[in-house]
């Protein structure tokens, strides 16, 4: 009878059952992270611009997929492996919210997160049959083909430019492609090389997407090797490596007890050799050996290392002591860890992910909502483990296998980088596990077709309705979150381009629209303090430093962990004469960035010019041991004539001592300031 089902889900006119009707949905949703991955790298530092109007597409497709399952006469949504404990997981997240710090954040990131496993459970009921999922994984592996090609072009050509624009942060000598980071464009390939593997094996296939996949493999293995990321090779091996694994315990036993000691023994082979011949590779890699044998001679928690990763794990850890159970909130990592920085002193340096996908989930989220992930992820992982050594239909386990081996190496990918917080990323990962666990639900399908008694029937419609509602709150949701982001991205491109009454009209409407976007606010405040700058009038100027200082105090009651935002708003309250509410907001904004010779030398210059000589000698002091600039030590030399009173000079004739360096500078836009530091 198995065989039978089997047969018929694969046959062209089955169609109703088969989740055939969300095809074009599937199709639709596929095409976003090939999008998000096409501009990534135009967008700049902020994403929005890009991602905002994806996000709300795909919540529009998760409606109309969920409403048309609501409707329909004959519902045959199926649940796949572990979503439900994902849909805990999400609960558990927007809970959570209410508490987080950062609300706008919170509730960015939770969006995100719904539109994740939204997708996933898209794809798994509508990629059910072998030819669908066949042509959405071939037309994927042609973008990642072309997508190489101009990586390797670039590469040798002009690395500095990606598309029409200048990356506007640039890895020296690593290939990229479309993307900025390279690790992120290796871990795109790290994910397709086992589907590649497989598809050589199975002959339903076609002969036309098996050439494509063995041609991909030859191209994406020189492009992964020049993207230079250890964690993207490493997550490689150990992803073609389980998916060799899993195959042989398929067809033969006794090869797969063989494999289990040469797979590993070849891996090791493949990296000494890798070691003793390619130079980037020992370079690459180098890092990480002396840190090894270090914690293994020393132990983790002793290490000298000057690598900002294992740094930047244990102050993580002991920020997860902080609170172990619910941990900061979703989105928080980025403004919260600062406060825990420690040990990595690397200066200007904005720690905003710990490069430890399983650590950001525990600060985030606690033990608790770390635990749901992780038994998901097990779960699912089991379940589709199962089915792949079960099923009678080698074309749907070879699938299973080589979404298991892209698992591991992600798994694996995930203890070095923060690649699943790449929203192109996480999408393919989801595509991925919708194609693997779609036989899984068509089964499911076919199951519930027959099964249509009036108590399971009404139970299935009561379960969609909750779901067509929670989708249409997503819609909406999303709508608020992602206009205002998108509105407020726009007002930040305006900004830069000196375009201010265009970017004040964005910034208030993206705060009419979600009051709660601190950015926003903080992007107005900036632009009242530039305008003020440039402005002769001394009223004018009053003026708009009040404007300032009311827009950055709407900022921080949103988001009061911002250092930038802290510093802002102190020198603009210094400016406007409350000297003591403006130095105290600068010390705040110290001790959250502890290695920003900035912020410091920002609290010395306000504390200097208040005449607390020796509050600001000792600021400086410390300032000197982050970043000894020419500007730090003369502030020294003058504060220690001044305590010395080898100098009488009064409060107000200090400015005028030392042109350029002590001249009153609480109302110098940031973007000047930061210009005078680093040329110094």
């Amino acid at each position: 009878m198995k065989n039978e089902i089997n047969k018929q889900q694969d046959e062209p006119g089955t169609r109703e059952g088969t989740g055939r009707k969300n095809y074009l949905l599937a199709c639709i949703l596929m095409l976003i992270p090939v999008v998000a991955a096409l501009f990534y790298g135009v967008a700049g530092d902020d994403k929005f611009i890009v991602l905002s109007p994806l996000a709300v597409i795909v919540y529009a497709c998760l409606m109309v997929w969920v409403a048309r399952e609501a409707l329909s006469r004959n519902a045959v949504f199926s649940a796949p492996p572990a979503w439900g404990i994902l849909l805990a997981f999400l609960a558990y997240g927007i809970m959570l919210v209410a508490m987080a710090d950062i609300p706008f954040e919170a509730r960015v990131r939770m969006l995100f997160m719904g539109l994740f496993i939204g997708a996933y459970g898209l794809w798994g009921n509508a990629l059910v049959l072998f030819r669908d999922s066949r042509s959405v994984l071939g037309w994927l592996l042609v973008f990642a083909l072309l997508a190489s090609f101009y990586g390797l072009v670039n590469f040798f050509k002009q690395p500095e430019q990606v598309l029409w624009a200048e990356r506007w942060a640039f890895y020296d000598g690593r290939l990229a492609s479309t993307y900025i980071c390279p690790n992120h464009f290796a871990h795109v390939l790290q994910m397709l090389l086992p589907f590649c593997l497989v598809l050589l094996f199975i002959p339903k296939a076609g002969i036309f997407l098996r050439i494509l996949a063995g041609y991909c493999i030859v191209v994406f293995l020189p492009t992964m090797y020049f993207t230079e990321s250890r964690a993207g090779m490493l997550g490689s091996i150990a992803a073609l490596g389980v998916t060799v694994l899993l195959l042989a315990l398929r067809k033969n036993k006794k090869m797969f007890v063989l494999l289990l000691v040469a797979v590993p023994l070849l891996s090791a082979i493949l990296l000494v050799g890798a070691w003793n011949s390619s130079e980037m590779f020992k370079r690459r890699m180098t890092p990480v050996v002396e840190f090894l044998v270090e914690a293994k001679a020393e132990g983790f928690a002793n290490t000298t290392t000057r690598d900002f990763r294992p740094l930047t794990w244990l102050d993580t850890i002991d920020m997860i002591k902080e609170k172990p159970a619910t941990g900061f909130g979703p989105g928080s990592y980025w403004y919260a860890f600062p406060e825990y920085r420690k040990r990595c002193n690397a200066v200007r340096i904005v720690s905003g992910h710990p490069h430890n996908e399983y650590l950001e989930v525990a600060s985030e989220y606690g033990l608790i909502g770390f635990g749901l992930l992780a038994l998901a992820w097990v779960y699912g992982l089991v379940r589709l483990l199962v089915f792949s050594i079960k099923t009678p239909d080698e074309h749907h386990a070879f699938m299973a296998m080589a979404f298991l081996g892209t698992a591991a190496g992600t798994l694996l990918h995930s203890f070095f980088d923060f690649q699943m917080h790449v929203f192109q990323n996480v999408l393919v990962f989801a595509l991925l596990a919708g194609i693997a666990v779609g036989p899984i639900c068509g089964r499911r399908q076919e199951q519930l077709l027959k099964d249509q008694t009036p108590v399971r029937k009404t139970a299935r419609r009561v379960a969609l309705a909750m779901l067509a509602f929670a989708a249409v709150a997503g819609l909406l949701l999303s709508v608020l979150a992602f206009s205002s982001s998108f509105i407020r991205a726009l007002g930040d491109r305006m900004a830069d381009s000196k375009q201010s009454d265009k970017a004040i009209a964005l910034y208030e409407r993206a705060i009419s629209i979600d009051a709660s976007n601190w950015k926003a606010h903080k992007g107005l405040g900036q632009l009242y303090g530039t305008e003020r700058y440039y402005s002769l009038d001394r009223n004018e100027k009053q003026e708009l430093a009040t404007k300032e200082l009311a827009a950055y105090a709407m900022a921080v009651q949103y988001n009061p962990k911002d250092a930038q935002l802290l510093m802002d708003m102190g020198r603009t309250s210094v400016f406007l004469g409350d000297e003591e509410a403006g130095i105290d907001l600068l010390k705040q904004a110290t001790q959250m960035r502890l290695f920003n010779d900035i912020c410091w030398w920002n609290l010395g210059i306000a504390q200097r010019n208040a005449g607390r000589y020796e509050e600001a000698l000792e600021t400086f002091q410390y300032a000197a041991t982050v970043k000894n600039s020419a500007s730090i030590k003369k502030n020294i030399q003058w504060l220690e004539k001044q305590i010395r009173g080898d100098i009488a000079i009064q409060k107000a004739d200090a400015p005028h001592q030392s042109p350029g360096v002590m001249r009153k500078v609480e109302d110098v836009p940031l973007d000047d300031l930061y210009k005078l530091l680093d040329a110094q």
